[in-house]
């Protein structure tokens, strides 16, 4: 009876399948923040638009499913697949299926941010276009990486075709620095119009709607950036999963986080049931006001005739 072949562990397993193990992990821990943040949306928001509650439930469905892709693949290679070696050079449709879901799961939010920066820009559709357009850009690029990587789904030829990660994940990165650049700039704009007693109020919601929106595009681009260096430097080795996992977790919980602090921030923007009345714009618009109306399930910031609902900054 022959041996079963040698398999150097610190050398094939600890980087490739620990590091798809640890992803699981990580992945597990912010899909049940995801599962207690979903609840706490219906819980408190059942009476939001239909369109928001869908874009909520199609971001938990596919938080979800990218989930799922991540457990198969562990099993796949983990259990189905025990100590076979051959098996390590093969990559299961589960992963590819992954990527499609983080990338849908980009798609949506980053769509979603650009309808934002559309309405706060008083309609002006040049930086949401370029948005949009970057966003579509990684879309295609990651679509094109899942769907080519299956057609020879072997390490060693997917490694051709990096490339397509690295550029998708740019486009990604250049899209949320369009969108935190684009919202913290508007927001400023509206910070600076305050000119109450009220005024420290309405400064603090101003300046919550920036954290959450700076940590929005922060934490996905430091996951995308590190995804990149760990792909570029650590060559033949799985670790830049990591990151690349927490892509799309990244984007639902910081999109759930801030839609479930509108009830906060209409507290300290709106403590008052008049609400808080801004002076006129220093750089030279018409009065802008924050309302906080009694049935209201969202955050308006108005400028001269232009409403902007602002539930989902």
């Amino acid at each position: 009876m022959s041996a079963p072949p040698s398999i150097d562990i610190d050398g094939v397993i600890k980087p490739n399948m620990g590091a798809l193990l640890l992803a699981m992990v990580f992945s597990s821990v912010l899909y049940g923040v995801t599962v207690l943040q979903t609840y706490q949306y219906y819980d408190r928001y059942w009476e939001d638009p239909l369109y928001l509650k869908t874009f909520v439930a199609a971001l938990w469905v596919l938080d979800t499913a990218q989930l799922v892709t991540v457990v198969h693949a562990n099993w796949w290679y983990l259990i189905a697949h025990y100590g076979d070696v051959a098996a390590l050079g093969i990559v299961p449709a589960s992963l590819a299926i992954e990527v499609g879901m983080t990338i849908s799961i980009g798609l949506l939010v980053q769509t979603w941010f650009a309808s934002r920066v559309w309405r706060m820009n008083g309609r002006n559709p040049i930086i949401p276009l370029v948005i949009v357009g970057l966003t579509l850009a990684t879309f295609s690029l990651g679509i094109f990486y899942a769907v080519t990587g299956q057609r020879n789904p072997v390490v060693t030829e997917i490694a051709k075709i990096t490339w397509a990660t690295v550029a998708s994940l740019s486009c990604s990165m250049a899209a949320d620095f369009f969108i935190t650049g684009s919202l913290v700039y508007f927001l400023l704009k509206q910070r600076s119009g305050f000119k109450t007693v009220q005024a420290p109020k309405g400064d603090k919601a101003i300046n919550v709607l920036i954290a959450y929106t700076v940590n929005t595009g922060l934490l996905t681009s430091i996951a995308a950036m590190c995804t990149i260096i760990l792909s570029k430097t650590l060559v033949g080795t799985q670790w830049q999963v990591i990151p690349y996992f927490l892509v799309s977790k990244f984007y639902v919980n910081s999109t759930l986080a801030t839609l479930n602090a509108r009830e906060k921030l209409r507290n300290m923007a709106g403590a008052y049931p008049s609400g808080i009345e801004l002076g006129d714009s220093p750089t030279g618009g018409s009065s802008t006001a924050v309302h906080k109306a009694q049935v209201a399930s969202e955050l308006k910031f108005a400028t001269g005739e232009e409403s902007v609902v602002m539930p989902e900054v």
